[in-house]
């Protein structure tokens, strides 16, 4: 066991030093208009869907953190090294009765990471136990679950005004030049208010050439590079908008991945050109899905995910309270913390992500809360910090986010707030 993490540990020193599909033509559609609303007078506290709380029927992936998370009933994900024998993955199936059914190689470590079904009627955790106990692969973990789920209540489009990116010089740049990763569900290119984006759509669920549209993934690309009647914070930069996440409720937008789909997401994020990732999910801590985000940090890719909305006693959420990322919390347009969200130190920053307005599949808007809406708002603040100062690096970037934050709550940095809520004017600013 030491050899082989000694061999990988050799692997990632050598590339620690690394730097760093198909496009889809929006049809035009009916313009459907933005619904007008009252700020409410004591504080949102509706239901207008949260695409990040779990629904109470569901079971926690917080609370099941680690090797209790749910996991694909009927795959197991294996990784074997660079230099593997092409052979030693199909023999190592046929030893174990798995069939191999899909396969990616990560670009910059050159691991293999393998998707295994376990045959009909087998036991996944006694076929587990003796796949892990194999010396032929790196490792064997169970594809666990990742999902979006749903909350609160409506309000006015503030949340631009709010981290000062309304300004007009601040949306003549626009971030352009700069290319988000979006890993997620489905995006409606299509709808009035991304029509006129740069969004290149990628399908890694079901390989199609029309990516299916989805609710949850259409609210972040609306937040993220919006444009007309529903303006984003980096409406001129191009928007790699990977589907990752399959639908598995219309109604609220609620969305499922697993551990090799989300690790196929974010690697065909970064081979196609992205420089900072929006990862608006949450899941347990999971050794694959943090191994392909240490690839992205590697190739001085930013990575940008939502802090989690499993309330203050939660335990951290991954892939946020991994070093490197900047994990986002929520406010609202009182800057008030959201009240599901999750807390630790490992929160970096606070934007709005309460009662946000965003785009429906379908030329359709509705209001949202949640983690996910207010890690779109730093991700466009990290697009036009990049616009600004191309040769700004991953720790330059998070430094300027969270100097630039206004405190809120306890003074100083604290595990509700993080360093503050973002402000775009004055992060400006401070760039070198």
């Amino acid at each position: 066991m030491c050899g082989r993490w000694g061999i990988l540990a050799a692997i990632l020193m050598l590339l620690a030093g690394a730097s760093q599909s198909w496009a889809q033509t929006a049809p035009p559609g009916p313009r459907t208009n933005i619904p007008t609303v009252n700020l409410p007078s004591q504080g949102p506290d509706a239901s207008v869907p949260d695409l990040f709380n779990t629904p109470d029927d569901i079971d926690s992936d917080r609370k099941n953190a680690g090797n209790e998370a749910d996991a694909v009933p009927n795959e197991l994900c294996v990784i074997f090294p660079p230099a593997v024998d092409p052979n030693a993955p199909a023999r190592f199936a046929a030893d174990l009765d798995l069939e191999l059914t899909r396969d990616f190689t990560m670009t910059g470590l050159g691991l293999r990471v393998f998707l295994m079904r376990i045959a009909e009627g087998a036991e996944l955790d006694k076929v587990f136990d003796e796949a892990a106990a194999d010396q032929r692969p790196l490792w064997v973990q169970k594809n666990f679950i990742y999902r979006t789920s749903v909350g609160d209540a409506p309000s006015q489009q503030y949340a631009l005004q709010q981290i000062h990116a309304d300004a007009a010089s601040i949306q003549a740049s626009g971030g352009a030049g700069v290319t988000i990763g979006l890993v997620d569900s489905g995006v409606d290119i299509g709808h009035e208010s991304l029509r006129g984006a740069s969004i290149t759509a990628i399908d890694v669920v079901d390989g199609a050439a029309k990516v299916m549209p989805e609710t949850h993934g259409t609210v972040i690309a609306s937040i993220l590079v919006g444009q007309g009647p529903l303006v984003g914070v980096a409406p001129k930069a191009n928007l790699i908008a990977v589907r990752a996440f399959r639908e598995v409720d219309a109604k609220i937008g609620a969305a499922e991945s697993s551990s090799f789909l989300l690790s196929l997401g974010i690697e065909t994020a970064v081979t196609n050109g992205a420089q900072i990732i929006n990862l608006s999910l949450t899941g347990p801590q999971d050794k694959l899905v943090s191994q392909m985000v240490n690839e992205a940090l590697m190739h001085k890719i930013g990575i940008v995910a939502a802090a989690g909305n499993e309330g203050p006693k939660a335990r951290p959420a991954y892939p946020a309270a991994q070093d490197g990322v900047i994990a986002v919390t929520a406010t609202d347009h009182k800057d008030q913390l959201y009240k599901r969200a999750n807390q630790g130190d490992y929160i970096s920053v606070a934007a709005p992500g309460v009662d946000i307005l965003g785009a429906k599949p379908g030329g359709a808007y509705d209001f949202f809360s949640g983690t996910s809406m207010a890690t779109g708002y730093v991700t466009g603040l990290a697009a036009l910090l990049m616009a600004s100062d191309t040769g700004l690096t991953v720790t330059e970037l998070r430094k300027v986010v969270e100097g630039s934050a206004v405190d809120l709550g306890a003074p100083s940095r604290d595990p509700a707030f993080g360093a503050g809520r973002i402000d775009a004017a004055s992060a400006l600013k401070q760039l070198p």
